[in-house]
């Protein structure tokens, strides 16, 4: 047995209240959740927390986690297969395991303490595609947050959620527009999104995929120089834009890209790659006068002419 601790229940609403020697048994992190958790549909995983209460001669209380092969382990007793089953389900099933092997009178509560974790993959066009950690009552909307976020060439109607035997279709611009929640379903185990790109782009965003780190600098006359993570299909208009645009002493007409110390040829709608360095350089009228405003060149040169004047008169 894991403890000795008094336990005290209400079997009506399932509430429990669990000390040992008056000293407090802090729980996992909790999870901010939507609704309650209906019992009849939760669907037990490894991780899950669950408090276990067998009422016969004696009374036990335990404090037990569904092990990663999707078992209980109930001390004295022995193991029980918990793990796709729901919380009634579960429940019967442990009934009638512990009637069998020790307490033939036994009377059993199982209540889900914590909410466990796992990971679900995503791919496509999400900005950091790959493993996300999610809880057993996470949406859709909630793991395309945690990748990032969509990519702006993402075709967000046609998201698809790949289970077992079927698939999921969802539109999350439906979702957007009324809500929905068909087309923002709870994530379980095993699941694979696929977040497509638009269809006209597909080809091209295929062809710059990498799994490269390095990222995508740019330098020279920006409202914010520095490094961007790579991601396919944004163009070096879209790199220029997200270091702020151009400043008023740079050159869009002379950008210049940098890839393996080497200048390329480019235009503005071409696809960088990771590593390669967009430099703006600075514009005709920065080369000639430097940081003087023409208001500034406008009054040298008046003060220049007139000078010329009164030297002549």
């Amino acid at each position: 047995m894991i403890g000795q601790f008094s336990f005290s229940q209400n079997i009506n609403n399932r509430s429990l209240n669990i000390n040992d020697s008056d000293k407090l048994i802090r729980l996992p992190e909790s999870f901010i959740i939507e609704s309650e958790i209906d019992p009849d549909t939760y669907i037990l995983g490894p991780s899950d927390k669950i408090g276990l209460s067998i009422m016969s001669n004696s009374h036990l209380t335990y404090i037990l986690s569904v092990t990663p092969s999707g078992e209980l382990w109930i001390p004295e007793i022995g193991i029980v297969e918990v793990s796709g089953l729901t919380i009634p389900e579960a429940e019967i099933k442990l009934q009638k395991y512990i009637q069998d092997e020790k307490y033939n009178t036994a009377e059993v509560l199982l209540i889900l303490l914590n909410i466990r974790k796992f990971k679900v993959q995503i791919n496509g066009a999400v900005v950091a595609p790959g493993f996300i950690n999610v809880s057993a009552v996470d949406r859709l909307t909630d793991i395309i947050h945690r990748a990032g976020g969509l990519h702006k060439l993402a075709d967000e109607e046609k998201i698809v959620i790949k289970r077992k035997n079927f698939n999921i279709n969802c539109s999350l611009k439906s979702y957007q527009f009324n809500g929905d929640l068909a087309n923002n379903p709870i994530l379980k185990e095993g699941d694979v999104v696929n977040v497509p790109f638009l269809e006209p782009f597909s080809t091209q965003i295929e062809r710059s995929t990498s799994h490269k780190k390095s990222l995508v600098l740019v330098t020279g006359f920006v409202m914010k120089p520095g490094g961007h993570q790579y991601l396919p299909g944004y163009t070096i208009q879209d790199y220029i834009a997200l270091s702020g645009g151009i400043t008023d002493l740079g050159s869009k007409k002379k950008v210049a890209l940098y890839r393996n110390g080497e200048e390329i040829p480019i235009d503005l709608q071409l696809y960088p790659q990771p590593g390669d360095q967009i430099d703006i350089p600075a514009n005709m009228k920065f080369r000639y006068l430097g940081n003087i405003s023409i208001l500034q060149t406008f009054t040298a040169v008046m003060s220049l002419y007139l000078t010329f004047v009164a030297a002549t008169n």
